[in-house]
This record gives C-alpha cells, sequence and structure tokens, in this order.
C-alpha cells in the first residue's frame, strides 16, 4: 500500500476509499492519466485525471476513462475513482453517512469565489447535513498574498468572507482553507474534517508537499477517493 504523511481521517464507512499523496509520490501537473505502479496496486486500476482550469464546473463520471475539463467531479458508481491536482490550491473530497458516493472538488480562489462547492452539492443532490467533507492540504494565510480584485471578487458573491482577508502593504493575505470550510457550512455541510480542523496543513510551509506559489514546482499533490467494492 502506499504510504503517505497525511491520512484522510474522516469518518466513513470501510468501502469508502481515500488518498492523499505527499511529495513522496510525484504526479506532474499536466497529467491525465494516472498509470504508476504503486497507484495500481493500491486502487487496482489505472483511472483518468481531469483538466483542471480554476472554473466552476462539475461532471458526474462513471468509468475511470474519461477526458473532461472541469474542477469537480462525482460519482456513485463503484470502483470509479475521483481525484484532483492541487500544489497551493485547495483539495476537497466529499462523500456521505452511508457512502452512496464521493466527489473530489479542486479549490482556488476562482473556483471559490464562483461557486465551485455550491455548484458540486448542487449537481450532487443529496442533503448536505449527510455530507461529509475533508479538507487536503493548501497554503495558508501567510503566504498567499494577492491583489485586491480576488477580494472584491469574494465580497460581491460571498460578503460574510471579509474575516478571511487581511490587509497588509497594499495587499491581501487570504486564508483559502478557512474560506473552504467556511462555504462548505454555508451551503449546510457540517461534518468536516482535514485541514483547519483536524489537521493542520500549509503547502508553502512545510517541505513534505508541494508548492507552487514557493517554488514553481511543476509537480502536484492527488487527492483521491472512491467507492471499493
Amino acid at each position: 500500500m502506499m504510504k503517505s504523511r497525511i491520512k484522510v481521517d474522516w469518518e466513513l464507512p470501510a468501502h469508502v476509499r481515500a488518498f492523499q499523496s505527499d511529495a513522496s509520490l510525484k504526479i506532474y501537473t499536466n497529467s491525465k492519466y494516472v498509470q504508476s505502479k504503486d497507484f495500481f496496486e493500491f486502487t487496482n486500476r489505472q483511472f483518468s485525471l481531469v483538466n483542471q482550469v480554476h472554473s466552476n464546473k462539475v461532471y458526474q463520471i462513471y468509468n475511470n476513462d474519461h477526458h473532461l475539463t472541469c474542477d469537480a467531479i462525482f460519482t456513485y458508481e463503484p470502483n470509479v475513482i475521483v481525484a484532483v491536482r492541487a500544489a497551493d490550491c485547495i483539495p476537497v473530497l466529499l462523500s456521505n453517512k452511508k457512502g452512496s458516493f464521493v466527489a473530489a472538488i479542486h479549490c482556488g480562489w476562482r473556483g471559490l469565489s464562483t461557486g465551485i462547492i455550491h455548484e458540486t452539492l448542487k449537481r450532487i443532490k443529496t442533503n448536505c447535513e449527510e455530507v461529509v467533507a475533508w479538507i487536503g492540504p493548501g497554503i495558508s494565510q501567510k503566504y498567499f498574498e494577492t491583489d485586491r480584485d480576488v477580494y472584491d471578487l469574494f465580497m460581491k458573491k460571498y460578503n460574510f468572507l471579509g474575516k478571511y482577508f487581511r490587509y497588509q502593504n497594499n495587499k491581501f493575505n487570504v486564508d483559502l482553507v478557512g474560506i473552504t470550510a467556511s462555504l462548505l457550512k454555508f451551503h449546510g455541510v457540517q461534518n468536516i474534517y482535514g485541514n483547519s480542523i483536524s489537521q493542520n496543513y500549509c503547502t508553502f510551509r512545510d517541505n513534505f508537499l508541494f508548492s507552487h506559489r514557493q517554488n514553481k514546482t511543476p509537480f502536484r499533490l492527488i487527492s483521491l477517493a472512491w467507492i471499493n467494492a
């Protein structure tokens, strides 16, 4: 089985499987398929990766061979893997207490500000009180600096998120992890685990992770889940 310093610590039925990589496993940012021996031994299958474009587009998938451009995918099918890559943006995995679906969301500031979390929950059409979320490793507020346009985009759609922006030296430091957790709660998800809740990771700070902002790395962390059958 593959090893990682990060455990997906949500509480779900045993048939829901999940994995979060660290920097010991190198996935390129433009990878379209995962075919490595490590993954095949772990999952028993090869699978496609979506082309992530910092959007709010969501697709349902039915098999492991697809060619999609989006930033969130979900499935009800057994043995179909949902996965996203990140190296500062926030990965989110979703399921429910029965383990009847799994979803993976790539949450960058563009996707978050345009409603990627809401669009995913809307497409899944489930009772949000039953949803269980796990927030993966991402960049912390201390290291994520942006201009005012990012602040303005969030305030236009989600003006209650102002507390996650810290203004100094004509820049805004943004707490993307806090925003992600807050938007999950805002849209009805109360069962949340992982970064900022039960764990504490920063891709920029922690040298066992990848950070694009720190060194323009071509590698990405991968977050994945599936229903084992």
